[in-house]
């Protein structure tokens, strides 16, 4: 069986307590950890988990109806706002 690969991953930074410091979805495994915060003082841990769709909840939108013209038809008349 071929692995698939995942999705996205969820990056997690737990401090001593087990506690989340920190937490961040992200569509590539980051490749370093060391832009994390540096706690020089106290111990954390760094939770990498890979998340996958399951592809029996997603939902499809089709003919989904842009609204850009008429958006910018209502700026144009409401002066920016």
């Amino acid at each position: 069986m071929i692995k698939k690969e995942p999705d996205a991953y969820r990056i997690k930074e737990l401090d001593a307590n087990g506690e989340t410091v920190w937490s961040s979805l992200m569509p590539n495994r980051p490749k370093e950890i060391s832009w994390f915060k540096d706690l020089p003082s106290k111990k954390h841990t760094i939770v990498i988990e890979e998340l996958y769709v399951d592809e029996s909840k997603t939902e499809t939108f089709n003919g989904v109806k842009s609204y850009k013209e008429s958006t910018q038809r209502l700026i144009e008349a409401n002066q920016g706002l």
